[in-house]
């Protein structure tokens, strides 16, 4: 057996959606982004508003219509049901570890590893769509000082 760390790959958070918790700019896309598929959270006992999440965290009105033009996109365009948690949930889930690193890719003009993100989640025919309404949420998130981290870690690979 040869143990050995790749550094030439790039390796994400997607391969291990739990390896981390989310800082506060990530918490608040995550709130927003269950709020806005569950409206109502049975653990939590009430009702939320994605666009309340959004305001409080400064976004502005155009960086609200982009969410949810964004969310809609998704939930029509998506080889199958978006995989999320509740918002009691700490852990993330594939998709919502998948659109956060999206995000963070393209506020630091990483449109080509975007891309391929997008075209493992999506139909080939939705990505150019979606990857104009993500880019335009993500500068609607830096105009509210709301940087997402390209997450990545180090995988040790067998063979």
């Amino acid at each position: 057996m040869n143990f050995h760390s790749s550094s030439s790959v790039a390796h994400s958070l997607l391969d291990d959606p739990s390896a981390s918790r989310a800082d506060e700019a990530e918490q608040t896309v995550l709130n927003a982004v269950r709020t806005w598929l569950r409206p109502r959270c049975d653990a939590l006992g009430r009702n939320g508003s994605w666009r309340d999440v959004l305001s409080e965290a400064g976004m502005s009105v155009d960086g609200m219509l982009y969410f949810d033009l964004l969310m809609r996109f998704l939930r029509r365009c998506a080889y199958r049901r978006l995989d999320t948690r509740c918002r009691c949930a700490s852990d993330l889930a594939k998709d919502e570890a998948s659109l956060l690193q999206t995000i963070a890719l393209l506020q630091r003009v990483r449109g080509d590893a975007a891309i391929e993100l997008l075209n493992d989640w999506l139909p080939e025919s939705a990505v150019s769509g979606v990857l104009k309404i993500v880019r335009w949420f993500a500068i609607a998130l830096l105009d509210a000082g709301l940087v997402i981290q390209v997450r990545s870690r180090c995988v040790t690979y067998m063979h």
